[in-house]
């Protein structure tokens, strides 16, 4: 899809009006007991894998290439993969997509994740979304909060989680991802040294989804460029928001990835969007005072957003601008400076829910 396609993106069908205020203001919370109680994970000790999921989708124009995933189909290919527009078989292309809510300082599995949302919430929550590729091992799996929610909606996810309070998880339900939180899906999860931890087959396996996600992101073809304009070309950036340990990216210029080498988890993306959002504070337990930071992923507001070689440059290629969500039943749109949209470069896509006063410094 060329820079322009993102206009003809359809919105997803949406929810009632209650619905959305819940999901954008929610900060009701259950005081039954204090947030330690609200969770069910699994005691056992068992060391995690090492979350190594399928290899990733083949580039290239459809009917080019072949490929062969963890989910055992194999074949020529005749389709595209909607969360990172690279070319996969038809049958990979049509599947649903899975969700995990993860935290941690060392998690695992997200490195296969064709999305990932990274919350900087202290401490920092992932939403990992998987589509073309599969993890043995994702997690440690953590609660969840209104901004799951917001976020997933559109995408209609098979969702693992691990708690969280009464009226979250009740959030979380009301739109259309399907739950397969550890609550009700217990013999999915294994115990972890951290958390417990869950493979994205099991998940898959364990609920009927509507099919595969809406294509979220306009993609770029050959000879595209990220931006119209006040394109910049960089080769590193370092993500510094307020109260969290800054994020260190470079470009690495053999794979045309953006690899975090610190900060967080090493992992190798096509995309990283840093967006700056609102913060709300939220009840874990009103009886014990206890609140949390959640991300606001509707609205609009500033966006940076660091992607691959442009044609005739080197280095990766940045670009500022503005990002646009009207509701939880609305497709994200990315825009440049000239208010044209954004074109990515096919590719797994990390997106960074960061608040204001976060700066960036790129080299």
């Amino acid at each position: 899809m060329t820079r322009w396609g993102i206009w003809a993106r359809c919105v997803v069908a949406g929810s009632s009006c209650g619905v959305i205020t819940a999901l954008v203001g929610c900060s009701a919370a259950t005081d039954a007991a204090p947030p330690s109680a609200q969770t069910g994970s699994p005691s056992a000790t068992a060391s995690p894998g090492d979350g190594t999921g399928a290899p990733a989708a083949t580039a290239g124009p459809a009917g080019s290439a072949a490929v062969s995933g963890s989910s055992g189909v194999s074949g020529s290919v005749s389709g595209v993969a909607p969360l990172t527009g690279l070319s996969v078989t038809a049958a990979i292309a049509q599947r649903p997509a899975v969700a995990v809510v993860v935290a941690g300082s060392d998690p695992v599995g997200l490195g296969s994740a064709d999305l990932v949302f990274a919350e900087l919430a202290g401490p920092v929550r992932y939403l990992a979304v998987f589509q073309s590729a599969e993890a043995g091992t994702v997690g440690p799996v953590t609660s969840t909060r209104p901004t799951d929610g917001q976020a997933l909606s559109v995408l209609h996810p098979l969702t693992g989680y691990d708690g969280g309070t009464t009226s979250f998880v009740s959030v979380l339900d009301a739109t259309k991802i399907i739950d397969d939180g550890y609550a009700g899906h217990a013999s999915l999860y294994s115990g972890g040294s951290g958390g417990p931890t869950v493979s994205t087959a099991a998940l898959a396996a364990a609920g009927r989804a509507d099919g595969p996600p809406p294509e979220l992101f306009g993609y770029r073809q050959p000879g595209d460029s990220l931006a119209s304009a006040d394109e910049t070309h960089p080769t590193s950036v370092r993500v510094e928001a307020p109260g969290e340990p800054a994020e260190q990216w470079n470009f690495d210029a053999g794979t045309d990835r953006w690899v975090q080498t610190a900060g967080g988890p090493r992992v190798s993306v096509a995309n990283l969007v840093v967006q700056i959002v609102s913060f709300k504070t939220v009840y874990i337990s009103r009886k014990y005072d206890q609140t949390v930071q959640s991300a606001l992923f509707t609205g609009k507001g500033a966006v940076t957003v660091f992607s691959g070689t442009a044609p005739g440059e080197s280095g990766g290629t940045g670009a500022a601008g503005s990002w646009a969500k009207p509701g939880i039943a609305a497709v994200t749109n990315y825009f440049d400076a000239a208010g044209q949209p954004m074109s990515f470069e096919p590719g797994p896509t990390w997106v960074v829910l960061a608040p204001a006063g976060t700066r960036l410094a790129g080299g």
